[in-house]
């Protein structure tokens, strides 16, 4: 049965469909989905999306509007449609489908001698153009992936990924389980060096294809477990997108991450104090797991080990299930055994797991000679947080550590954030309708609310950066609109809570 099974498999899914070509080639290639506009931006326009991952949930649009190479395009590599030959030919040329055909992005013959597929999904994502492994057939048989399959890098996950990468100039990187090798294209941006690391032979093949497609000189492509390719080197940017759902075998290397979805997130925290330099900073997403001995920020600061006294850590979740909503999820999504799910409940009852949170872990090792306390965060994750906003918290942690920084900041001329919402809630009393509640919102730089007593509500909206603190705060101690006892220290401790959660701004001089 397993003989006739593999037979049965396409070509394309067996054995690795691209090839490395020349620089001409991939140069020509990409000039020609250039002119026709194969970029996120035109292809969410035309297919009316608002982000490329959500392509496979599109309804059915007129593509005649759009140019006669893009409608092939959308229908080969998006769709995945059987296109026949003619069709091909005659909107590409015969130069461009000569390079698809020598490069492996377009097969012949395996579903019908005149009938042309694609051997690959090829997309738009971050400015880049990227190939990845099929994810069905083209004549819509049953697609049996391999093991080794490269993901595509057009999913949600992977798009938030991307969003909380940090921006900063660094001098080398990282990037683990790095699959079709995005992330350290990505990073590359502001970083010189990045390593591509995965573990199959599969997703170095795709990484080093796309690496000659995009042009990414400074990225190397290595193969290996973790960080045994790059043994004895260190990092300043180290990034991971790391398999992680719940398993009892690893047989989809992208997605099982062990019985508790945390077999490479700890190895590769674990592994952060031998490759991580100072100053260095680390981002993954991926599930954890807080348990009824601690949080999973605080679990994780344990798996540095000696050393953790040099890493700050935050960890912004994006949602939560319990261990119960997880198993469900498992056996209606994955079809699991009743026998395979109750390994897993053991294991969750083992560990003692209380929540599986979902997110991104951000850590920051101290430079040396760095004499700060080390910090422990959670946050809650919004679809507006980026990478920015998890350096900006350290930097903002290091400066309200000092004791002069806070003494001065009644003396700064504060901004209310862009972005903030206060919701009033009023009420009837003695027949008049009052406001009762106050509910301050923001989803930058993460998502917070908080409610403020009523007599906090002026002190805080008052800040229009031509007014300081100080001022604000002895204006309303003259009116009388103070509680006893709130003097301009307890003033300046309301500040600091109000910048930390993104109500309030510091103006762009000290920002």
């Amino acid at each position: 049965m397993e003989a006739h099974l593999d037979m049965g498999m396409p070509s394309f899914a067996k054995d690795l469909p691209i090839k490395i070509g020349t620089k001409e080639e991939f140069a020509d290639l990409t000039d020609f989905l250039a002119r026709h506009n194969f970029d996120e931006d035109t292809i969410c326009r035309v297919l009316n999306i608002g982000h490329l991952f959500e392509v496979g949930m599109a309804r059915p649009v007129d593509l005649t509007e759009c140019s006669k190479e893009l409608q092939l395009l959308l229908r080969l590599f998006l769709y995945q449609a059987l296109v026949p030959r003619a069709q091909v030919e005659g909107a590409l040329g015969p130069r461009i489908f000569q390079i698809f055909v020598s490069l492996g992005l377009l097969g012949t013959g395996e579903f019908g001698q005149d009938q042309v597929y694609a051997q690959v999904l090829l997309y738009p994502v971050a400015g880049f153009i990227m190939a990845s492994d099929r994810q069905s057939n083209p004549d819509a048989s049953t697609f049996e992936p391999p093991a080794d399959v490269v993901f595509p890098a057009i999913y949600e996950g992977t798009f938030r990924f991307l969003r909380v990468l940090p921006t900063s100039p660094a001098e080398d990187g990282l990037d683990l389980c790095s699959g079709s090798g995005i992330g350290a294209f990505v990073l590359g941006r502001r970083v010189n060096s990045v390593v591509s690391a995965d573990i199959t032979t599969r997703a170095f093949h795709f990484a080093a294809f796309n690496r000659a497609l995009n042009d990414c000189a400074g990225v190397e492509v290595v193969c290996g477990d973790l960080y045994e390719p790059v043994t004895g080197r260190t990092f300043d940017r180290i990034v991971a997108h790391p398999p992680y759902v719940p398993s009892t075998r690893i047989s989809k290397v992208w997605r099982d991450g062990g019985a508790t979805g945390e077999l490479l997130v700890r190895r590769i925290v674990e592994g952060l104090p031998s490759h991580l330099r100072p100053g260095g900073l680390f981002c993954m997403i991926s599930i954890g797991l807080d348990t009824a001995h601690s949080s999973f920020e605080q679990r994780a600061r344990g798996w540095l080990g000696n050393k953790e006294s040099e890493f700050d850590i935050i960890f912004a979740w994006k949602s939560e299930k319990t261990p119960r909503d997880t198993l469900r999820d498992l056996a209606e999504r994955d079809s699991l055994s009743l026998s395979e799910l109750q390994v897993l409940r053991e294991e969750f009852d083992r560990v003692r797991i209380v929540n599986m949170p979902y997110g991104a872990l951000f850590i920051r090792r101290h430079p040396i000679g760095w004499d700060k306390t080390a910090t422990t965060d959670r946050r809650k994750l919004s679809e507006e947080t980026n990478g920015d906003d998890f350096e900006s918290a350290f930097v903002l942690h290091d400066r309200f550590e000092l004791s002069s920084y806070r003494e001065n900041l009644s003396d700064v001329k504060l901004l209310l954030a862009p972005d903030l919402e206060v919701k009033v809630t009023h009420v009837v009393h003695e027949g008049q309708l009052l406001p009762a509640d106050y509910l301050f919102e923001t989803v930058k730089p993460f998502s917070a609310m908080a409610r403020l007593d009523q007599w906090m509500v002026p002190l805080v909206t008052s800040f229009d950066g031509q007014l300081t603190g100080r001022s604000i705060f002895e204006e309303a101690k003259a009116n009388g609109h103070l509680p006893d006892g709130f003097e301009l220290e307890s003033f300046t401790e309301l500040l600091v809570k109000m910048i930390d959660r993104g109500f309030l701004r510091l103006p762009p001089s000290l920002d």
